[in-house]
């Protein structure tokens, strides 16, 4: 069951630092504790907001509502094929880390998109992309749950009305629903994009001939930490 705290602190909870209290705070695990939430005068009554990583929020007050904070975890194979797997993964977990989890497994399509800041369920909704690669090539489904109804829905990737860092969920559904768990379908036979950017000329001053996974991660890793030191 979700614990609902009150006049919580939030430097911790973004990546900017900033020191900011929230009228009430309650973490899920699970879509279980977000239905335990639905019947709380705190859920019913205030504004709400759902926080993952806060790699893209910049508090400038307090906020006068509710912060769900989204830590449903979990990287589940689905299916498989001779060409692709599917995996679904939990909203709250770090888009980093599930892209070195998946890479670990040669499973390729999300390596291009390594080191980028923020959790897994903020992926579909910003479209995310770097160094040629958008997450839109590699999502399969978005699982939801609408905010007022608790109903829980499901969209295909040919639905999610994807853009420039833009998709249905920072447009129609802005606000209107918190993201559980994404499926990704990813290649089992990787096809590598190392002509954008600078990567060809990383994987060289790495001496990488020939490129894998782990290499063209390594090399973006590289390249990103170069242009934006911690």
């Amino acid at each position: 069951m979700a614990k609902i705290e009150r006049d919580f602190p939030l430097k911790t909870y973004n990546t900017f630092g900033v020191q900011a209290l929230t009228r009430y705070f309650a973490p899920i695990s699970s879509i279980e504790d977000f239905r335990s939430l639905q019947s709380e005068d705190a859920f019913v009554r205030s504004e709400k907001m759902i926080l993952g990583g806060g790699s893209n929020v910049l508090f400038t007050r307090d906020f006068n509502g509710i912060i769900i904070k989204n830590d449903i975890r979990g990287m589940d194979p689905l299916s498989e094929d001779e060409d692709h797997v599917w995996i679904r993964c939990g909203a709250g977990e770090v888009w980093h880390e599930f892209v070195q989890h998946c890479i670990s497994r040669s499973w390729g399509g999300i390596e291009n998109l390594s080191l980028i800041p923020g959790n897994v369920g903020a992926s579909p909704m910003q479209n995310i992309g770097a160094y040629g690669v958008e997450v839109r090539e590699c999502v399969d489904e978005v699982q939801f749950l609408d905010l007022e109804s608790g109903d829980e829905k499901v969209l295909k990737a040919g639905d999610c009305q994807f853009g420039y860092r833009s998709s249905i969920f920072k447009t129609h559904l802005k606000n209107k629903v918190l993201i559980h768990h994404v499926v990704f379908r990813l290649n089992k036979k990787p096809v590598f994009n190392t002509t954008y950017g600078a990567i060809e000329g990383e994987l060289e001053r790495m001496n990488i001939s020939e490129p894998s996974l782990s290499a063209v991660s390594q090399a973006v890793i590289n390249i990103r930490r170069s242009k934006l030191p911690d």
